[in-house]
């Protein structure tokens, strides 16, 4: 695909050199801050804000192995404390940390690939993050696991991965616990294909569980979603909610009560686009799929976000053979119609690999070369996406940003992005301190891939898959 060549090779053009963290603070927004060690390579954050703290993860490479880091705020960002090895490993690679949190209950599940082998760890905390239990294995140990997720629902605890098989099939593994993570059932096969099923997104509403994946075991890749009514002790046949003539792939799913909304990319006008479908009996049946872009080049890897019947997504746009855009589109009425995409980046320069978040204000984060550099952009709409202001650089670095996160809390927005050169990243953390003035000039954009770390990552472990 056209999007995915291009981001490859925008990374060796424009790897940049410098201090490895920001310097100039962005109007409405704290000063960046190195959350990471400075002596490591720190990549992947994810973040994640409730009542309780804000809570951030990355995995950290020295010294020939990698780990997964945690660091914890109790004072709004102001502070974060030192930075805990999770994984402890002293050798070998932990990797692809995802992590939950709910009533300062705390979950990361990993991969570990150790000598040919990977399996999926976990570890939890009951006290916030001040202490964590020995990581637990929960994978079959006879098998290549990876790409793991992680859920949570009540007292249940959900994790699923992809496992590869003796023929190189990958199938979608799920495995729970009822006991707030302190035992985990017998891994369970949701698929049993000779084909590829690739990374699984997880999602959890009470004791419904809804995993989507993409899957070639029909002869080309489709988007399959299987659901749990009875809190994963078992799964409904899978179906195929894309159902479309051409290659289907990359979906993201958001659980909304008894409604379930599903985007992906679709290649059957000739061009990718970016396709919707819904169910609002829980999943059980699906409407079918409408194309929400129609734009010429490919629209690519979509992120989705939902407000009450608000449904807004947003993704990355080929313009020309060298130039990308972040495109936004909303639907007002639960999905039924969608409006005309807008492009919100605009310029010149890649600008890519977006991420949105809701909560009454949408707000868009991505990240954008024209500065002559990769930097953090993000935008806001205040009027359900009708207009959107002036995107502030977020980053403003002297090298590299890019690997943006984002949660937003009481019309606070929380962000954190690796910054520096290749070997030498570090972790970053900004928050809103307030929209007024508007974020800031609109600058460039450039496009940056989880991709990439995905294929590496697989490579590592051994999996080797194939990611269309």
């Amino acid at each position: 695909m056209k999007i995915l060549i291009a981001i490859i090779l925008s990374l060796s053009v424009f790897a940049g050199v410098g201090s490895s963290f920001a310097q100039v603070q962005p109007p409405g927004f704290t000063d960046a801050v190195n959350i990471s060690q400075v002596s490591a390579d720190s990549e992947l954050p994810h973040v994640l804000v409730s009542g309780d703290g804000i809570f951030a993860i990355w995995t950290q490479s020295s010294h020939g192995k990698s780990d997964v880091f945690f660091s914890k705020s109790m004072d709004g960002g102001n502070t974060f404390a030192s930075p805990v090895n999770l994984s402890g490993a002293t050798n070998g690679q932990s990797s692809y940390p995802q992590f939950v949190e709910n009533n300062n209950h705390i979950y990361v599940v990993w991969q570990s690939s150790l000598s040919g082998a990977s399996s999926i760890l976990v570890t939890k905390s009951l006290d916030g993050g001040t202490s964590f239990e020995k990581p637990v294995q929960i994978s079959d140990a006879s098998q290549l696991s990876a790409f793991p997720q992680i859920a949570l629902s009540g007292n249940q605890v959900y994790s699923s991965w992809i496992e590869k098989s003796a023929d190189n099939s990958t199938n979608v593994i799920f495995a729970k616990s009822d006991a707030q993570g302190n035992t985990f059932g017998a891994p369970l096969h949701v698929t049993h294909n000779i084909g590829n099923s690739g990374i699984p997104k997880l999602s959890a509403n009470a004791d419904q569980v809804y995993l989507t994946w993409e899957d070639n075991s029909r002869g080309d890749y489709e988007v399959f979603l299987s659901k749990s009514s009875d809190s994963g002790a078992s799964f409904h046949v899978p179906v195929d909610i894309s159902t479309t003539t051409g290659q289907s792939g990359t979906p993201e799913v958001v659980v909304s009560g008894n409604n379930v909304y599903a985007v992906w990319m679709d290649n059957t006008s000739g061009n990718y686009d970016i396709f919707f479908t819904k169910s609002t009996d829980g999943g059980n049946t699906f409407a079918k799929p409408i194309d929400i872009t129609s734009l010429k080049g490919d629209s690519g890897y979509p992120q989705l976000a939902v407000w009450k019947n608000n449904i807004y997504v947003t993704w990355t746009q080929t313009m020309t053979g060298i130039n990308y855009d972040v495109y936004f589109v909303k639907s007002t009425n639960n999905g039924d119609t969608f409006d005309t995409p807008i492009n919100l980046s605009n310029n010149f320069g890649p600008s890519g690999w977006p991420k949105i978040a809701s909560d009454g204000n949408i707000y868009v984060s991505w990240v954008d070369s024209s500065p002559g550099k990769f930097d953090v952009m993000i935008t806001k709409s205040t009027d359900g996406g009708n207009t959107f202001e002036n995107a502030t650089n977020l980053s403003h670095s002297k090298t590299e940003s890019y690997e943006n996160d984002m949660a937003t809390l009481g019309n606070v927005v929380y962000m954190v992005w690796q910054e520096g050169q290749s070997g030498n990243h570090t972790i970053v953390f900004s928050k809103s301190t307030t929209f007024v003035p508007e974020f800031g000039p609109l600058a460039s954009i450039a496009l940056v891939l989880s991709l990439v770390s995905i294929i590496a990552i697989s490579y590592r472990s051994s999996l080797k898959l194939k990611i269309n």
